[in-house]
């Protein structure tokens, strides 16, 4: 599927699959999760796996 306009401009892959009639499920967790959007953020996690 191509890009559309909406995930261009927000930046977020989930809105193609929307637009397109998919659905999609986020599940929870009992985990604390870290999010990764930046080069900063994935450093972060490399730092914190780096000391387990």
């Amino acid at each position: 599927m191509p890009q559309t306009p909406l995930e261009e401009a927000e930046k977020l892959e989930q809105l193609r699959a929307l637009e397109n009639g998919y659905r999609i499920k986020v599940p929870t967790t009992r985990y604390q999760s870290i999010g990764v959007d930046t080069e900063e953020d994935l450093e972060k996690v490399r730092r914190f796996f780096a000391v387990l």
